[in-house]
């Protein structure tokens, strides 16, 4: 072999090695950092009643923070919301840009909902929702992200952690839905991302999309011991839904799933399956070969190139 072709061969081992290395690297390290948030002090909250806005103006009513805008938005932040009304808090009908962060609520029915707001003008950030009859958060409306926040311990009635109801890209990342009866459930509503969340002991499916929902993304979730652990811990009865990650070809983690090397079975009527699932720490078993598989790859070039 030349010295050129040697140091060519070398030169694209190295650089394909520092790609793969760096890719993997990468995936690991958002996958275990992602479901980091801040830990709410509840003590350190303001107590509330419920806080209902059922316009802009309603935003002033309560002084909180913020003009509106998309870079300042009203704040609902640092509260304590424990009340025996039928919801927490409340945003309906309003255009201004808002956020909800930072607060506890335990309400009878429901602790966070947000009906009829202008696409894109919500966040729920970094909230706990605890123990409620119906919905711990509720959406109906479109372009909202919920981030960072803990959802638990609705079991009567309904008892369901999130509930999307004609609803549209929702950006559903990094929360935990823990000890409900649903986890999450997605109902006539279309082009959300469910990414990065944690579903666990939920006692019927961690994630559930309804018949009327077509289109949404579900990855990188890990469930863990849902639907009493049964062998089924999601549910899809819709349409065009899809169950990984098209750039990385990465599904979700199954507690009760040993071979990621099989695509998950998904209960319901669409007939889905997660072809790609994941280690615990959200990274495909495939990756840890990943150099070696290209290594071998330029061999082969390599050998072809020199007969010719």
């Amino acid at each position: 072999m030349k010295n050129s072709q040697r140091n060519q061969l070398l030169s694209i081992i190295s650089i394909l090695i520092f790609v793969s290395s760096f890719s993997i690297s990468s995936l690991q390290s958002q996958a275990k950092t992602d479901f980091i948030s801040q830990p709410i002090q509840v003590s350190t909250l303001t107590p509330s009643e419920s806080i209902l806005i059922y316009n802009n103006g309603n935003f002033s009513d309560y002084s909180l923070p913020g003009t509106g805008t998309a870079q300042d938005p009203f704040r609902i932040e640092n509260y304590n919301v424990t009340t025996l009304n039928n919801i927490g808090i409340k945003v309906q009908d309003t255009t201004d840009h808002f956020v909800i962060q930072n607060c506890y609520i335990d309400a009878s029915f429901t602790g966070i909902a947000v009906n009829g707001v202008t696409p894109g003008t919500g966040k729920i950030s970094n909230v706990i929702c605890v123990n409620h009859e119906y919905y711990g958060i509720a959406i109906v409306a479109s372009q909202i992200t919920i981030e960072d926040s803990l959802i638990k311990e609705s079991t009567e009635n309904f008892g369901w952690g999130i509930l999307l109801l004609e609803s549209s890209e929702i950006n559903i990342t990094n929360n935990t839905c823990l000890n409900n009866n649903y986890g999450l459930i997605v109902q006539d509503s279309n082009s959300s991302y469910i990414h990065y969340n944690t579903f666990e002991d939920n006692i019927d499916h961690g994630v559930y999309l309804q018949s009327s929902s077509k289109n949404n993304i579900v990855h990188h979730n890990k469930f863990i011991n849902n639907n009493e652990g049964a062998s089924h811990q999601a549910s899809d009865d819709g349409t065009d839904n899809v169950w990984y990650e098209e750039s990385t070809k990465e599904g979700n983690y199954w507690d009760n799933w040993n071979d990621p090397k099989t695509p998950v079975p998904i209960l319901g009527s669409a007939g889905s399956e997660d072809p790609y699932p994941l280690e615990e720490d959200l990274t495909r078993e495939a990756n840890l070969y990943l150099i070696s598989i290209l290594f071998g790859l330029v061999l082969i070039a390599y050998r072809r190139r020199k007969k010719s």
